[in-house]
């Protein structure tokens, strides 16, 4: 059976940097900051990066069992990985060159929290909410910090509630998307909360979780005294659209919906700018 052109794309990963660029856009908007380039392509790249070395190193043998025409598929396109890789170090390289000191330190912790997911050996699935937390946290807080700290500003409450309120709306993709997977999971002594949670206890967590996000966004909105940045809380009303179509288990299909969701503040950025 061919592979669907949706399903390849997503697992290429080359929608990754696109959405590393629409969070960090929309960040910039609503703390009100200009945006450095050389940012914008550590953010991409940096993100890509770590993706694709997940996708080579860090392969378990609930892979296998789990995915294993995106193992096949990974080995038969060796030469993308590899040119990604090639690809994104060099402009990672690039912007480093042109950061401030404390965005680069900043973003080489983040790194090194990366790099710890994808290597060999470690298995962070073992340890419950700690890989979905990982995930998430990179992914927030990277978005969050790094421009405050690139335009020399100092971080604020309102830089944390911001990245409290990422963090929330984030961190269903990652607990979600270990559904699907629960079966080899399972087999290969894998103990993700989807592994021990039943599909309604996962499904009631990442609504709360949005419900906390909806929350403290509307806090957000209120102490920037920008009602407009209102636009951003729709992408988390759409994310708990999903979800809750998801009735009876969350399928590839809804976590594609929700990935794309990630790129929503690329509409704030919009709406703001």
């Amino acid at each position: 059976m061919p592979i669907p052109f949706w399903r390849r794309l997503f697992w290429s990963g080359l929608h990754i940097p696109l959405l590393a660029v629409a969070l960090l856009a929309g960040n910039a908007a609503l703390l009100q900051l200009s945006l450095s380039k050389p940012l914008v392509v550590l953010e991409a790249f940096g993100a890509w990066i770590v993706y694709l070395l997940d996708r080579s190193l860090a392969v378990g043998p609930e892979d296998y069992l789990n995915r294993p025409g995106r193992v096949s598929w990974w080995r038969e396109h060796r030469t993308l990985q590899r040119g990604g890789l090639a690809f994104g170090a060099l402009l990672a390289g690039w912007a480093t060159l042109h950061l401030r000191p404390a965005t680069l330190v900043a973003g080489a912790g983040l790194g090194l929290v990366g790099m710890l997911y994808v290597l060999p050996g470690v298995r962070l699935k073992q340890w419950g909410l700690l890989k979905p937390l990982l995930i998430a946290g990179a992914w927030s807080l990277g978005t969050t910090l790094l421009p405050v700290l690139e335009a020399g500003r100092t971080p604020g409450a309102d830089l944390w509630l911001l990245t409290a309120y990422r963090l929330l709306w984030l961190l269903p993709n990652p607990l979600l998307a270990d559904w699907p997977d629960r079966v080899g999971d399972l087999a290969s002594g894998v103990r993700t909360p989807a592994v021990r949670w039943s599909y309604g206890t996962l499904r009631r967590v990442a609504l709360g979780l949005l419900l906390g996000a909806l929350s403290l966004g509307l806090v957000l909105v209120v102490r920037l005294n920008r009602p407009v940045a209102v636009v951003d809380l729709l992408g988390v009303l759409l994310a708990g659209m999903v979800i809750g179509a998801a009735r009876r288990a969350v399928t590839d299909e809804h976590l594609v919906l929700l990935d794309l969701l990630v790129a929503w503040p690329a509409v704030t950025a919009w709406v703001l700018g």
